[in-house]
């Protein structure tokens, strides 16, 4: 569908391009902007752009080990 699918980095100007000459795109796509894709699904997209609740805990478990770190003399 997308020639550029080798996953390198396509911006916004040339994913609308793509998005305006292939009509399949429109059958997959709910909307998208200069920070993103909202692919068309079932589910219902999260209220917050946010980071995936599954790194939430790594990033607690980070902060806690850099204020630990902080905090010994060294």
């Amino acid at each position: 569908m997308l020639q550029n699918v080798s996953g390198t980095e396509m911006d916004y100007e040339t994913f609308k391009a793509e998005f305006d000459s292939l009509p399949q795109l429109k059958n997959i796509v709910q909307q998208f902007d200069g920070r993103g894709i909202t692919l068309k699904t079932k589910e219902k997209p999260e209220a917050t752009r946010g980071e995936p609740k599954s790194n939430s805990g790594i990033n607690a478990a980070a902060s806690r080990a850099a204020a630990k770190s902080l905090k010994q003399p060294g």
